[in-house]
């Protein structure tokens, strides 16, 4: 019994792992956003992330076994995270406020739980259900007031409509993806699943990167870069490619999908606390409500039950029905 919780204790401390490098990954965006364009950003980040793998996998680190397995539905998890997904979200940010994203995209979880319901028979408890609830509505809290600070600052950010349909494609692709990889998780190791994310992102932004700069006449990516460029490179290819998505497919083996997804409603927090620590950004009463909100939602929807935690007089399948 006590092995059983120390497995659960590992699944969650991955899953704030998980939303804290999303969460920070943010601020660091910005500083590579300031000498690559965003699908050259997506194109080093991957191809990093990568190589990264490649050589861990060469060196014994990592183990990737692809053979006999099926790949059509690996290759459909690729194609939500990363390739549709940050199309989507790269592209609809161009056209709509990062506080209208954010909302939208918050809504994950919820969404998550009800694909879940629908694609993989998952149930929630009604503590479960209202958990996932009070955590989406604190994410809400916090961006309807980040908007409100905006406004009354005087600053101004439309939405186009195209804008707010590509970041609703985001938010259904991040769903599915959820879906399709809990799905693989019972035939791939989420090192596996992880690989073939980073080499299709690689390969798919390598393609757009290549075609923006033909189009647009830049070149010479590799001595645009200043160091500060260069770190957040190794940030989001290492930390936020590698490590952090190997940690969502591991939680998405470990977890339901709807508890899984939960978690990043902690990313929206963590965004937050850093914002306010390194950019000195305002933190008033409903970002601080939202914040409970958050973490409340995210413990109510995690915890275990009652069942859960009574010694067991038989032997039961793990969590992860494996």
């Amino acid at each position: 019994m006590k092995g059983k919780s120390m497995k659960r204790f590992a699944v969650y401390i991955a899953g704030i792992v998980w939303a804290a490098i999303f969460g920070l990954s943010f601020l660091v965006t910005k500083g590579g956003l300031e000498a690559f364009s965003p699908f050259e950003l997506l194109f080093l980040r991957f191809t990093l992330a990568t190589l990264v793998m490649t050589v861990a996998a060469r060196l014994g680190f990592l183990k990737l076994s692809f053979k006999g397995k099926p790949m059509g539905l690996l290759l459909v998890c690729c194609l939500f995270q990363p390739i549709a997904y940050f199309a989507c979200e790269t592209l609809g940010l161009v056209e709509a406020a990062s506080s209208t994203a954010g909302l939208i995209l918050g809504a994950n979880p919820a969404l998550v739980a009800a694909l879940g319901a629908i694609m993989l028979k998952e149930k929630l408890s009604a503590r479960q259900t209202a958990g996932l609830v009070v955590s989406v509505a604190g994410v809400a809290f916090i961006v309807i007031a980040g908007r409100t600070g905006a406004a009354a600052a005087g600053a101004t950010a439309g939405d186009s409509l195209r804008g707010v349909i590509l970041i609703v494609g985001a938010l259904l692709c991040a769903g599915f993806f959820n879906i399709f990889s809990r799905r693989a998780s019972a035939s791939f190791s989420p090192v596996e699943t992880t690989f073939a994310m980073m080499a299709s992102g690689a390969v798919f932004f390598g393609i757009l990167a290549v075609v923006q700069d033909r189009v647009t006449g830049a070149s010479g990516i590799l001595s645009r870069g200043s160091a500060q460029a260069w770190l957040a490179v190794a940030y989001l290819g290492i930390l936020s490619s590698v490590v952090a998505f190997f940690l969502v497919n591991y939680t998405l083996a470990k977890l339901k999908a709807s508890q899984s997804a939960v978690f990043g409603t902690l990313t929206t927090l963590i965004a937050l606390v850093a914002g306010v620590l390194l950019r000195g950004e305002s933190f008033g009463v409903a970002k601080a409500a939202g914040a409970l909100m958050i973490v409340a939602g995210v413990w109510a929807t995690n915890r275990p039950s009652k069942k859960e935690l009574a010694p067991q007089t038989a032997e039961v399948p793990p969590e992860d029905g494996r």
